[in-house]
């Protein structure tokens, strides 16, 4: 019996299923792994309820904004270990290249019923109504299920909240009754043998779509479901009781999980539930991490998903924080650099410095570390819309987990939103500011310093 929350489910047309047809269709998108994955669940059950085989579709589309080889390179380490685990239980994986929608639509025809997960972002969502428009003109029974988030974004709030302080309470009052359990049902019915660019090794999947090679794969982070989970364990085993400490950088106390929530290669679910159940053995550092996971984390969802101009410097933040920039848009700047030093991580800041070479060599920096990595670059930009579009640019390119709704978050934190109005100065105005003394004075940040100077580059880099 399945345990997915009907909250999870948007049925978008509930016409008869098209018995007559070929196959049942789920077309995967964010929730690329196999556990704790309601929509892969829903579609499996439709195919054994209706002896029907499954399709899994995969669609790699070569003109996605701002994807890069490193973050193809990871997405299809997991895509291929995903595509052996799905024929082993008797489902087609199917990938198919090409631009989202006319490529997910031209799988409709001869699908049964049709199932896809959620989408957040802009662009995302936009394909999705796309394909549902196709879907119900062919009249086909189509269903959206939520699979990325602990409480459904639309049950958790129905705005863009202004701060974690007023989204929290409704999360808390409902998370309990979102953990719920995916339960596999592998279907009766034979998999199509249909050919696809999934017979292929996954090298060759790269070169089908042309990535952008200027910034390689991470010789640090390997993609895939069963990595993700052996490092939600050990994170739990070794590290989870510290995680009270996590701010420092010289301790390397982080989970390091949020490339695989990212691409869905991790259940938030799944985490949350491993994390609970230390609650006992160190309830403060675990409240910490869960504050992490469930609020913050789900805010930044809220943000996209409820302010279209989440991504745009116009719009992305709140009415005091562009009064204040405003008032200090001619303030000197003393210290400029351009995109090319970051580049380099080449500035005068050494804590800056290794920071960028974090993002650069492996695509991933410090929490603590990006939030003073983005103030820097404020402080050293001509103008705030600069420094914006700056941030942006190098988060999207270099983070395994950049184009996330964290990221769109965290970036406008950076210009105030989901934060709060601090101290006057010069340049910055009201916005929270952050130097290399509170870096000194909170951690051993010469300890960061030596371990980034250790990191190598790829040979292939």
């Amino acid at each position: 019996m399945s345990l997915m929350h009907k909250d999870r489910v948007t049925p978008h047309h509930t016409s008869p299923i098209r018995q007559d047809q070929t196959y049942i269709l789920y077309w995967m998108q964010a929730a690329q792994r196999l556990h704790e994955n309601y929509a892969l669940e829903a579609a499996m059950r439709a195919s054994v309820r209706h002896n029907k085989p499954l399709r899994v579709l995969f669609v790699l589309d070569p003109t996605f904004k701002e994807a890069n080889h490193r973050h193809y390179s990871f997405m299809l380490e997991g895509l291929s270990s995903l595509r052996d685990k799905l024929r082993a239980l008797n489902i087609e994986f199917y990938l198919d290249i090409g631009p989202f929608t006319d490529t997910v639509v031209k799988h409709l025809s001869r699908a049964v019923l049709f199932i896809f997960d959620k989408g957040y972002t802009r662009a995302l969502r936009a394909v999705r109504l796309a394909v549902v428009e196709a879907a119900i003109a062919e009249n086909l029974p189509t269903y959206e299920i939520e699979t990325e988030l602990i409480v459904p974004i639309e049950k958790a709030s129905q705005k863009c909240e202004y701060a974690a302080r007023t989204l929290r309470p409704k999360l808390l009052r409902q998370v309990e009754t979102y953990l719920d359990e995916a339960v596999l049902t592998p279907p009766l019915h034979a998999p199509l043998a249909e050919p696809s660019y999934a017979d292929m090794p996954v090298e060759a999947w790269l070169t089908h779509i042309e990535a952008d090679t200027s910034i390689r794969k991470s010789p640090y982070f390997t993609g895939g479901e069963d990595i993700a989970l052996a490092r939600l364990e050990t994170f739990i085993d070794e590290l989870l009781c510290h995680y009270d400490k996590s701010n420092d950088p010289s301790l390397n106390l982080t989970s390091q999980l949020s490339p695989y929530l990212h691409f869905g290669q991790l259940s938030a679910v799944r985490v949350y539930q491993r994390v609970s159940a230390a609650l006992d053995r160190c309830p403060v550092a675990v409240e910490g991490f869960l504050e992490q996971l469930l609020v913050r984390r789900e805010l930044a969802f809220n943000f996209v998903y409820y302010c279209n101009g989440y991504d745009r410097f116009d719009t992305m933040t709140d009415r005091w924080a562009y009064e204040t920039m405003h008032a200090h848009a001619d303030d000197h700047r003393p210290i400029l650099y351009t995109k090319d030093d970051y580049h380099r991580y080449d500035t005068h800041d050494p804590y800056f410095n290794a920071a960028m070479k974090e993002m650069v060599l492996t695509g991933y920096m410090h929490n603590y570390m990006r939030m003073y990595w983005g103030k820097k670059i404020i402080e050293w930009s001509p103008d705030m819309k600069t420094a914006y579009e700056t941030i942006l640019e190098l988060n999207n390119a270099y983070f395994i987990d950049g184009r996330d709704p964290n990221s769109y978050a965290g970036v406008a934190w950076l210009f105030g939103r989901h934060d709060r109005a601090w101290t006057r100065r010069d340049i910055f105005g009201s916005l929270r500011y952050m130097n290399a003394a509170g870096l000194k004075r909170k951690f051993d940040i010469e300890a960061y310093v030596e371990r980034m100077e250790r990191l190598q580059p790829s040979k292939k880099s």
